[in-house]
């Protein structure tokens, strides 16, 4: 994937490691022969993961900061994905209040122990988010050189907790990089596109608009190949990047490859912009009365018809990341399982 010169890594500790991204990361370190740690709030989710004594356990909650006063102990490398997770019917999720308690206010706490610490690298795996929605519809992909301006409270935490670690991470002698995540697919039967295929599938998916809009992605196991590439590699220190498989897509194009891998004729007739729109202000005024998540809102179409799309050039031209899988492959592989 890359001739630059790559450093060890040593003993790891990953935050989030139950986690959809998290999981994936600590199984392929595993399998690299790396010794890993995992920091967990709920150490019974990590032993039904992973083999016994494959992995040490920490029990910390990044809201307790005397929790975390041994964390560091013994580490070299630290990948920090932990973030906060909305339950199943928490309504306007990206404004919920446990992301600035999880991700800035936990993120500080678990900061304040590396002055203590031997840490060498850390790499912190965040999200587009953190650079705010306006930044993938300026009609070209957007770079990390864009000034962010997140527009949800999500977007801010994660954005808060780059800024703290980029800045309090040298300063204590440590290597440290970020990389922000646009959707993520390869996640089983979780994650935004099987939700689609699902509802494709089950027919509660609409014959949706010829809307050219652009999006970025990225496979779980293209995210984790790039985590342990900017971990290892001497010259991302620093550093933050966006990390996507190259392609853009958009929402009909999903729609109508999950209509052909489900071996289904494509609709002749689409349902209008406009009568979504008016399907989704009335999802967002019962989300605000029932307070529990609606599956169509204002803030839902406004993903599926608008632009997420971003760069991730600097990764490829610096570090020569090199993506291997697509979105396509992805969607035949669920498609197949439906057939089954």
């Amino acid at each position: 994937m890359s001739s630059l010169r790559e450093e060890p890594l040593g003993s790891v500790l990953v935050t989030g490691a139950t986690g959809q991204v998290g999981r994936v990361l600590v199984s392929t370190l595993l399998a690299k022969g790396h010794r890993v740690t995992v920091l967990t709030r709920t150490p019974e989710a990590a032993r039904q993961l992973w083999p016994p004594d494959s992995v040490a356990l920490r029990q910390a909650d990044l809201a307790n900061s005397a929790s975390l006063k041994s964390a560091f102990e013994g580490i070299d490398t630290l990948f920090h994905l932990a973030s906060y997770a909305p339950q199943p019917n928490e309504p306007n999720i990206y404004n919920a209040r446990g992301h600035w308690e999880v991700t800035a206010v936990g993120t500080a706490n678990l900061m304040a122990q590396l002055s203590a610490s031997r840490l060498k690298r850390l790499v912190y795996i965040s999200s587009i988010k953190s650079m705010g929605d306006q930044a993938g519809t300026l009609g070209r992909p957007a770079e990390e050189s864009a000034v962010p301006m997140p527009n949800t409270l999500y977007g801010q935490a994660k954005l808060t907790a780059e800024r703290h670690l980029l800045e309090l991470g040298p300063a204590s002698g440590i290597k440290t990089s970020v990389m922000r995540l646009p959707m993520v697919y390869g996640l089983g039967d979780k994650g935004n596109i099987a939700r689609m295929v699902a509802a494709v599938a089950a027919k509660r998916f609409p014959p949706w608009p010829r809307i050219d809009n652009r999006r970025s992605a990225i496979h779980v196991e293209d995210v984790v190949a790039a985590a342990i590439l900017i971990a290892a590699s001497e010259r991302s220190e620093t550093e933050i990047y966006h990390v996507t498989d190259g392609q853009t897509y958009s929402t009909r194009w999903m729609y109508e490859q999950i209509l052909r891998g489900l071996n289904r004729p494509i609709p002749r007739w689409t349902l209008p912009l406009w009568v979504l729109a008016v399907a989704a202000a009335g999802g967002s005024v019962a989300e605000g009365l029932a307070r529990r998540r609606m599956p169509l809102t204002i803030g839902a179409l406004r993903k599926l018809a608008g632009d997420a799309w971003f760069s991730s050039d600097k990764l490829h031209r610096t570090l020569g990341f090199t993506p291997r899988h697509s979105l396509a492959d992805e969607i035949q592989r669920l498609t197949q399982q439906r057939l089954a």
